[in-house]
This record gives C-alpha cells, structure tokens and sequence, in this order.
C-alpha cells in the first residue's frame, strides 16, 4: 500500500498594500491634522508677537475653517445615517447655515 498523502494548498503570493492608502477617514485625519498645525501656529504666533499679529490671525482663520467643515462633514455622514429623518435634516441645515454665516460676518 502506498502512504496517502492529503494535498497540499499552495499558499497565494501576498498581496502588498500600497503604501498610500486614502480612503474618506484617512483623509479626514490629514484635514484634521493640517488643522491642528494651523492652531498650534497661530498659539505660537500669538505668544511670541504679544497678541498683535495679522499672521497669527490668519492661521487661527485657516484652523478656524478647517475644523468647522470637519465638524460639518462628520455631522452630515451621523445626520445621513439615521435615514430620511426630517427634525434631524432640518436641525443639521440650521446649524451649517448659522455657523457659515456667523462666520463670514465675523471675518
């Protein structure tokens, strides 16, 4: 008799994964940390020039908008999830529209 034996599986090649790799969170988390460099600037700016720079106004401008438009995104991709719920719809587009033109009155 002759020893039996069971196939072997010949293991697939590894797929690589790229090394850059954007997806929407990925993104996301770039947007979010060019905002917080843009903050920590505008502190540092504002620290060094004793609360009198136009440079240091600007970045706090630049984080300013970047975190109000992740915010936005976030609360869009939350408020998008709970369906077609029409207080929650109305609720988010009260709040884009307020922070939006708050905001540029403010500028």
């Amino acid at each position: 008799m002759e020893d039996y034996k069971e196939p072997t599986k010949k293991s697939e090649p590894r797929k690589e994964k790229s090394r850059l790799s954007f997806n929407f969170t990925s993104i996301l988390s770039l947007i979010a940390f060019i905002g917080i460099g843009c903050i920590s600037i505008s502190l540092l700016l504002t620290l060094i020039f004793e609360h009198d720079s136009t440079l240091s106004n600007a970045f706090s401008a630049v984080g300013q908008v970047i975190a109000y438009i992740l915010c936005i995104i976030l609360a869009f991709s939350w408020v998008k999830s709970r369906g077609k719920s029409i207080p929650w719809i109305v609720c988010y587009v009260v709040f884009v529209v307020t922070i939006v033109v708050l905001f540029i009155l403010t500028i």
